[in-house]
């Protein structure tokens, strides 16, 4: 679509406005916008004293969203071609904290919202300095088939404890958040990796960086990342809202070095919150970040996220099914993973234990593709690190690259190292195990970072792995030997690199636990379906390419 000229203008006004802060935090005093509406009709007298209407018809107004905060209405306003509506940053911006409900509805003709600053959702507080949490905080609608575009980098979506996010899209209307050089019809701009920031849930769940007594005492403040806010507390099924039918493009932003926006951020959000059906791409770190809590994802799709597709750590433990990791032009990992920041002892007080999420049918393709400048590494299929467990069931890693740094798995023990409780240790004791799973990889195993050492020491990696039942290494010859012509669905009949048959089933888990569905294939996606699963997915990879 192509931007008006009161757009064009209001970026080049608040482009002075930061130049006249001097880079710091933006002082925005609210200003009102007259939406009123004179609704009495212009008739003309005729020379026989009767009346007649206008022939010029009467545009209707553009329906943009609204909010009321302290007596105080806030709206954002039609461009000139009445086709987007515009939010300055008197409607939002990282000096606003939104206490007030609203809706974003769905605009016509392929209209987008566009924010021109950060959308913060709630009062962030830290209770440690007196702050209170508003359980009953303020939610935020977004309604199915609306288009949100941000126009700056360090922008993005925060949802504070307490607050909720309703984004309930449809399969042929997903929720669409995004740069705003992805929509605006201008051939000069092309939308980039890291345009905007992404999206940012702080939940009231549990995180193991809070110590039990003060979890308690409703003291858990853990700083998010990105511009300081916080997250944590003692609610496993804290309710966060709904995310679904979702597509996130060219977000994720470095803050300072190490401090980095992701496509999504769940920190420490309950298993009240519902994640199902996310489409991440061209995200600047990961395509989403799980920081402790209990929130489930299902239905999810990473596409060429810089580094790693999923990520969890400081204590996750949600359950995942039908994820694809799709990364051929960027990535780090499939699955990067973390237990905790430090070593777990059996006296600690903390209010909840490590990452131990169960996770079934993910599929991870990756080419090994070496970029040194874009990327961390060269494009792996999982590594758990720092004393994480986990229970893998149906998985399928697809690799073509035989280079070290590219190997399907890696237990990378550099902080655990030989620990009671690291990684190798989780492994050989069954806290991390695979069942039910294929890999069709160059190179299976990386090599041990950090010998091992005492009851460790003849750990093999590859032996523990095809221990696990129905566990198979197949070797790569090609994507085609595994995968359909899509590229990303599992083959009924799976060769092994020399052509042979490859016998695999998959593990049934719903009779213990109710949020897993049975199928009959492993990996994200089987040959033959058909269902909203799989059209979500051809929709995923039609956007991609």
């Amino acid at each position: 679509m192509k931007l008006s000229g009161f757009f064009k203008a209001s970026l080049i006004t608040s482009a002075l406005v930061l130049a006249g802060c001097g880079g710091g935090d933006i002082n925005v005093t609210p200003t009102t916008n007259d939406n009123s509406v004179d609704n009495t009709t212009n008739n003309v007298t005729n020379n026989t004293g009767g009346t007649t209407n206008p022939t010029t018809p009467v545009t209707p107004t553009l329906d943009c969203a609204s909010y009321t905060m302290d007596g105080v209405e806030f709206k954002g306003k039609p461009d000139s071609s009445n086709k987007n509506c515009v939010y300055s940053q008197a409607f939002a911006s990282n000096a606003k904290d939104i206490t007030a409900s609203f809706l974003i509805p769905a605009l016509e003709d392929g209209g987008a919202h566009i924010f021109e600053g950060e959308l913060f959702i709630g009062k962030d507080v830290d209770t440690s300095k007196g702050g209170v949490i508003d359980v009953n905080g303020p939610t935020l609608t977004i309604e199915a088939g609306v288009n949100i575009a941000f126009t700056k980098p360090e922008s993005f979506i925060r949802i504070a404890r307490g607050a909720n996010i309703e984004a309930i899209g449809e399969i042929d209307k997903p929720i669409v958040f995004t740069s705003i050089s992805d929509i605006d019809g201008d051939d000069s701009t092309t939308a980039q990796i890291g345009d905007w920031g992404g999206i940012q849930i702080n939940g009231m769940g549990q995180s193991i960086r809070c110590a039990k007594a003060d979890a308690e005492a409703g003291q858990c403040n853990h700083k998010a990342e990105g511009i300081v806010s916080y997250y944590g507390g003692n609610d496993a099924a804290d309710d966060s809202g709904t995310l679904k039918h979702v597509v996130i493009k060219y977000a994720g932003y470095e803050v300072t070095p190490d401090n980095e926006l992701n496509g999504l951020t769940l920190n420490a959000v309950g298993s009240g919150t519902e994640i199902e059906y996310i489409h991440v791409h061209n995200g600047a770190d990961d395509g989403i970040e799980l920081f402790g809590g209990s929130v489930d994802i299902k239905h999810i799709v990473i596409t060429e996220s810089v580094d790693d597709g999923i990520d969890w750590d400081e204590g996750w433990k949600g359950n995942g099914q039908f994820i694809l990791v799709h990364s051929k032009e960027h990535g780090n990992h499939g699955f990067e993973t973390d237990g905790a920041k430090k070593a777990p002892s059996a006296d600690s007080e903390l209010v909840t234990s490590v990452s131990f999420p169960t996770i079934a049918n993910a599929t991870v393709v990756t080419n090994g593709k070496i970029d040194a400048e874009a990327r961390k590494n060269t494009g792996a299929g999982m590594e758990m690190k720092e004393w994480g467990k986990a229970k893998l069931v149906n998985m399928l890693f697809v690799n073509s690259s035989t280079q070290s740094g590219a190997g399907c798995f890696d237990l990378f023990n550099d902080k655990d190292q030989s620990h009671e409780a690291g990684v190798h240790a989780n492994a050989k004791s069954g806290d991390i195990s695979f069942s039910n799973s294929i890999f069709a990889c160059g190179l299976n195993f990386e090599e041990i970072n950090t010998e091992l050492t005492g009851d460790l020491a003849g750990f093999d990696i590859e032996q523990w792995f095809l221990a696990g039942e129905m566990n198979k290494l197949i070797g790569f010859a090609d994507f085609s030997n595994v995968l359909a012509e899509d590229g990303v669905t599992t083959k009924g009949a799976i060769t092994d690199k020399d052509g042979n048959a490859v016998a695999i089933e998959s593990a049934k888990l719903n009779a213990d636990n109710s949020f897993f569905d049975d199928v009959a294939f492993i990996g994200a996606i089987g040959e033959g379906a058909s269902n909203e699963w799989v059209e979500f997915v051809k929709a995923s990879m039609a956007r991609k390419n």
